[in-house]
């Protein structure tokens, strides 16, 4: 998984005619690290396997993104026990995670695809599927019965059709989390306002109010901190009925069109409200530059007062600010802000990558030995290895409930003792479990502010996504960047103050439509007949 900071669209190259040396040097670059097991893979990489006698384990080569916050280590306990129990040893291909998705789409392109390709993401799958070079999985369910009983337990159905292309068919084994998780929320300083005799801001007036009175009280601070404009509108958008899941471009159920919620009055009113707080002193002036180093810095110390940012990350900041500033300090966490767009928090989404299996499979000697596998992998059996580790040395249970052990909950960090473990490992680790992700995160709240958001409706919708023909796809990459890139120019702008938004508003909208939005919505609503 992606750190104790809790669990993260590139343009595309044209369909896949890369130079042979192109590939070869990747290839090279790839180092196949052998786990520390007795299978092995023969010169034409069919996966061996005992015949008679004691059966040694089938090796599989698998495309891995490796993370520099636990690099891959052939000892990892949890890989070790993984063989002894499926069978299967893993022939890692460790590729650092800075340089990963851009050596996929090459390995991808090439004829030496690995029998699994981790970690991929849903544009490169949408891209490769059709033409040919990825298995449909769906055809093949049958084989697949631990993953069709997940895909069913977790209601996850909706948003994982957003990862089949116009065929209607699945190409990826999904990496899937059992519920969306309110870990990423409105913070502000509860000390303070107790100190003040202020209410907790509820909407996004009286949030504006409460800004006021911080800064009137603290003239030398900025309350509202952030770090980018991508992050902010992220979270605070969908107050304000802005979806940029999908770079602005939302599906509206009730007129069954695609939408672009940044030409809308929605987002002007969104704009408008930043400029102001900006204007009065009430939002850091580097709301869209601070580093993350920065911004802690600016809660830590006092500059800043209100921002945005995981949960799970709070109680750190309030041991720094203790130090820092009072033994009072306390950034508490807040139900989501509402605006124009009602009550809502960040996105549900709960699936961000998958791995692959290469459509030539599908002809190997070995295909169902490694339908077998992946369907392992989606197992309780393996699950409970993947994420909780070993039952009485990291994980106890009773009455069906687990539970770290003190080794475990003791260490620095949750996550690491279990990454030194080889568990919680995106790779083959394709499932995490909502009571899990509970006590990894370690912070009561959260699960308090999840059971909140289920019962009150806070998540919005999956967002839906365009299923394009590759023709389609390309007139999609040629229109996309110019209208992002204009978009991500005038919002600075409008918010900094540096063109007026009344003023210009109406010429932003006929920009953004030349720009390209116009075309785009075209071919994403052509797309759905």
């Amino acid at each position: 998984m992606k750190r104790s900071t809790p669990l993260m669209q590139h343009p595309k190259p044209k369909p896949w005619k890369h130079s042979l040396l192109a590939v070869t040097a990747l290839l090279i670059g790839i180092v196949p690290v052998l786990s520390a097991c007795t299978g092995s893979a023969d010169e034409k990489g069919t996966p061996s396997g005992g015949t008679s006698g004691e059966a040694k384990p089938q090796t599989f080569t698998m495309l891995y993104s490796d993370n520099p916050a636990y690099p891959f280590n052939k000892d990892w306990r949890v890989l070790k026990e993984m063989t002894a129990r499926s069978g299967v040893n893993l022939d890692i291909q460790a590729v650092p995670e800075s340089d990963y998705q851009s050596k996929v789409r090459i390995v991808l392109s090439s004829d030496k695809i690995p029998d699994m390709v981790t970690t991929v993401r849903q544009a490169t799958i949408m891209e490769f599927a059709p033409n040919g070079t990825l298995l449909p999985i769906s055809d093949y369910m049958d084989k697949l019965p631990n993953l069709k009983k997940k895909i069913e337990e977790y209601k996850i159905q909706e948003e994982l059709d957003n990862w089949k292309p116009k065929d209607g068919k699945l190409y990826v084994l999904p990496f899937m989390n059992e519920a969306a998780l309110y870990n990423r929320a409105p913070l502000i300083r509860s000390d303070l306002l107790k100190k003040y005799g202020l209410e907790a801001p509820k909407t996004a007036d009286e949030l504006y109010n409460v800004l006021k009175k911080l800064k009137e009280m603290n003239p030398g601070s900025y309350p509202l901190a952030n770090t980018n404009a991508e992050s902010l509108l992220s979270i605070f958008g969908a107050a304000w009925g802005i979806d940029s899941s999908n770079k602005g471009f939302s599906y509206n159920a009730s007129t069954r069109k695609f939408e672009y919620d940044y030409t809308s009055d929605n987002y002007k009113k969104y704009v408008t409200f930043l400029n102001r707080l900006v204007k009065e002193g009430l939002a850091d002036p580097e709301i869209f530059t601070s580093s993350l180093d920065q911004w802690k810095q600016k809660l830590a110390s006092g500059k800043s007062l209100f921002s945005f940012y995981w949960i799970s990350e709070l109680p750190q900041i309030n041991a720094d600010g203790k130090k820092n500033v009072s033994p009072d300090f306390e950034l508490t966490a807040l139900p989501p802000i509402a605006g124009p767009g009602g009550t809502k928090a960040y996105s549900s989404n709960r699936i961000y990558h998958g791995t692959v299996i290469p459509a030539s499979a599908a002809k190997k000697p070995y295909f169902d030995a490694l339908m077998k596998y992946a369907d392992w992998l989606y197992s309780d059996e393996a699950n409970t290895l993947m994420t909780w580790g070993f039952k009485g040395d990291t994980y106890e249970e009773a009455d069906g409930k687990k539970d770290f052990t003190d080794k475990v909950k003791n260490a620095p960090s949750i996550n690491k003792a279990l990454w030194e473990l080889g568990a919680a490992n995106n790779n083959y680790t394709l499932l995490y479990p909502y009571q899990w992700f509970l006590k990894v995160l370690n912070t009561k709240e959260v699960g308090v502010f999840t059971d909140e958001a289920i019962k009150n409706g806070w998540f919005p919708p999956v967002t839906k996504i365009p299923k394009l023909t590759p023709e389609k796809k390309e007139e999609e990459n040629l229109a996309i960047t110019g209208v992002n890139d204009y978009f991500a120019k005038m919002q600075e702008q409008f918010v900094y103050g540096k063109v007026s938004i009344d003023a210009e508003w109406d010429n932003y909208v006929k920009e953004m439509n030349s720009k390209g939005v116009t075309k785009l919505l075209g071919i994403y609503n052509d797309s759905l007949k």
